[in-house]
């Protein structure tokens, strides 16, 4: 797999009080760490403050959409957040209280996929950068994004990961790759390619069924829940997303000093959108007391199209656990943002887990 750089940020370590939460559910349900395979079940189910789409778009109608100059077309939806008026980007929901940190294992493929090459003419690492660390591989479980957006009649690409779930068909990306936040729509003729790679779809094209995201953005463009989760539909052979390509994990209300990996599809320069790039560091809070930001922050450079991207703890190559996804860039100052992954993420994940 390539990578022009791989950055590492420098912790830091902030002693912060945290606020309390107007967003999240009353009664979180109780979130220990798992060690085996399959989701996470409750006693009862989590209170979700989100909203879900209605039944998407029928899956021919979408591929016979998504033509492969449409593909190469579409435009970066980090364009869609500067349309955004100040007001509404500024996020607003600060963390509660303390809570159990919690997980979801990931899930193997029902067959072993191989390790992806590099793309032609592309390095496989920064073996200069990380002091001889082996290259990062692709993933089959993280993918492009395609999709149009009603308001404006664009398209627009973005990146995405698979979750494992009961459901076994759970995608997870930005809450602004599925919905337009404050003024907007549900996007629409949404498809997820695994392991894109310069127009091949080597596990296919997996249409969306549902679209799921927080009311915070979806009423509000908040950035704090600039989530969003999709369940899509089992391919014309009948077989689920998670079954052929392997589902990451899920963690939420760890600290906000972690190690991870991120493996993304940025599509503005210098990039180009056709494969997979990564960037490997230890996240920070942003901000200063008494304005730090609810997310995390790594310093990667990478640019549009990356939205959506997993964060991944523990990555071994082919899974990890997903701790944020991309949200928002800086083209000036490198510095990606995601979300702070806390115990109301995982109730939207919870909400949407076993449905199909």
């Amino acid at each position: 797999m390539s990578s022009p750089h791989l950055r590492r940020s420098g912790v830091v370590v902030l002693a912060a009080l945290l606020a309390t939460v107007a967003l999240i559910a009353p009664r979180p349900a109780a979130a220990a760490p798992h060690s085996g395979r399959g989701a996470v079940t409750t006693a009862e189910a989590p209170v979700f403050d989100g909203r879900h789409s209605g039944t998407a778009a029928d899956p021919q109608r979408v591929r016979d959409y998504w033509t492969p100059q449409r593909m190469r077309d579409a435009r970066p939806a980090d364009e869609l957040l500067r349309d955004l008026s100040p007001p509404a980007r500024r996020g607003t929901a600060p963390q509660p209280g303390r809570q159990p940190a919690g997980t979801v294992a990931p899930a193997a493929p029902h067959r072993p996929i191989p390790a992806a090459p590099a793309a032609a003419g592309e390095s496989t690492g920064d073996s200069a950068a990380s002091g001889g660390a082996p290259a990062v591989n692709a993933s089959a479980s993280v993918g492009k994004v395609f999709f149009r957006n009603p308001v404006n009649g664009y398209d627009y690409v973005c990146s995405a990961a698979t979750v494992n779930s009961v459901s076994r068909l759970l995608v997870m990306t930005a809450g602004h790759c599925v919905h337009g936040g404050s003024g907007g729509t549900w996007m629409q003729n949404w498809t997820f390619v695994p392991r894109y790679n310069y127009g091949a779809r080597p596990y296919g094209t997996w249409s969306a069924k549902y679209l799921t995201t927080f009311t915070a953005w979806a009423n509000n463009s908040n950035l704090d829940r600039d989530v969003g989760f999709v369940t899509v539909r089992p391919n014309a052979a009948g077989q689920r997303i998670v079954s052929v390509v392997g589902g990451n994990g899920l963690s939420w209300n760890y600290n906000y000093q972690q190690y991870v990996t991120i493996l993304a599809y940025p599509a503005a320069a210098p990039y180009d959108g056709g494969w997979q790039q990564y960037c490997r560091g230890t996240t920070s809070r942003p901000g200063f007391w008494p304005f730090l930001e609810n997310r995390i922050q790594l310093r990667c450079g990478f640019t549009g199209g990356s939205s959506g991207a997993p964060w991944l703890r523990n990555y071994d190559g082919s899974l990890g656990y997903v701790n944020g996804v991309m949200s928002t860039l800086n083209p000036s100052t490198g510095w990606n943002k995601s979300p702070y992954f806390d115990t109301a993420v995982y109730n939207a994940y919870a909400s949407v887990a076993d449905r199909v």
